[in-house]
Order: structure tokens, then C-alpha cells, then sequence
């Protein structure tokens, strides 16, 4: 007999002495095993979930007293740059060592208030997308025509509105990180 086979066969008898004899009372002590094995599984994992529960509810109202404080600031930089803006209108941003404050003025919308009304002259003047089966308004031909003419029936001229936005410089530690941010004017 060969080392390898040696190791066979010991192998072999260790594995028939693990092995459980079975017979109907052994088998059925087994399945109560199982079952309470199981039970205390679904106990680690219903535990492991109110766990995670209480971290997610924690998690957001951390969050959320941290987001109160951060537009709490960023409202008092809003305010502090259109203050500066209307003393010197030109004032459109400030750099300062830690970010940049902003204001922007976004663009002109159109806002189709009543369709049907629209729909009768749009189409005499261009104004609507040919979309296969369907038309729909064209907004850009829409405001270029509202903006010309000043008045069309069905539709009414959303002004720009001056957006504030800001950039942060770095996290206080050298590294180079950045967020932004910012609210539409009122």
C-alpha cells in the first residue's frame, strides 16, 4: 500500500466515524436541530435589522441638522453678496480665501398656460415640434417669438431670476476638495 492510498483509506474511516448513523428517531432529532438553528438565525438577522433601523434614523436626523445649519449659512451668504450687489450692481462675485460667492442670472422660460388657445395660433407662426403622431411646443421658438413680439395668447413670459451659488475650498486639512451649492432668488 502506497502513502497516498494510506492517506485514502484513514481518510475514509475518520469519515465514517463523523458520520451520524441514521435511523427515524436520529433523523427527526436532526430536523429539531435544524429548526433551532434556523430560529436563531432569523433572531441574529431581526436583530441585525432594528439595528439598521436605528443607525438609518440616526444617520438622518444628523443629516438633517446638519443640512438646517448649512442652508442657514448659505442663506447668510446669499444675503451678504446681493447686499453687496445692490450697493455696486457690477459686484457679481466674491473670492474669498476659503470659496467664491456668485450670482447668476439664469435664462428666460415660457410656461404654456392654456394649450388650446396656444395651439391655434402656434401653429400658424411655427411655433410647435413635429414629434411623429404628435406636436408639441416648441419652447425655445416660443420665447424667441414671446420675447420679439412681447405677447402671445396661451402663454406667459417667465423672467430671469438672479441665482446665488457658492464653491468651497479645501476641508481645512491641505486637500483640494470643493462642493457647491446654491438657491434660486425669490
Amino acid at each position: 500500500m502506497t502513502f497516498i492510498e494510506e492517506l485514502l483509506a484513514e481518510s475514509e474511516v475518520r469519515e465514517k466515524e463523523r458520520q451520524v448513523e441514521m435511523t427515524k428517531l436520529r433523523a427527526d432529532q436532526v430536523l429539531a436541530a435544524l429548526s433551532v438553528l434556523e430560529k436563531k438565525a432569523e433572531e441574529v438577522n431581526n436583530l441585525a435589522d432594528e439595528e439598521i433601523i436605528l443607525i438609518e434614523e440616526f444617520r438622518q436626523t444628523e443629516i438633517e441638522k446638519l443640512e438646517k445649519k448649512a442652508s442657514w449659512l448659505s442663506y447668510q451668504l446669499e444675503s451678504f453678496i446681493r447686499s453687496l450687489n445692490r450697493e455696486d450692481p457690477s459686484c457679481k462675485s466674491v473670492t474669498l480665501p476659503h470659496g467664491v460667492l456668485k450670482l447668476r442670472l439664469g435664462r428666460d422660460k415660457v410656461e404654456i398656460t392654456d394649450l388650446d388657445k396656444f395651439l391655434k395660433v402656434a401653429e400658424k407662426r411655427d411655433l410647435l415640434k413635429k414629434v411623429p403622431e404628435s406636436y408639441e411646443p416648441d419652447l425655445q421658438k416660443t420665447l424667441a417669438y414671446v420675447k420679439t413680439y412681447g405677447f402671445l395668447t396661451g402663454v406667459t413670459l417667465i423672467p430671469a431670476q438672479t441665482k446665488f451659488s457658492y464653491t468651497t475650498k479645501g476641508n481645512g486639512n491641505g486637500k483640494a476638495e470643493q462642493s457647491e451649492a446654491g438657491t434660486e432668488a425669490e
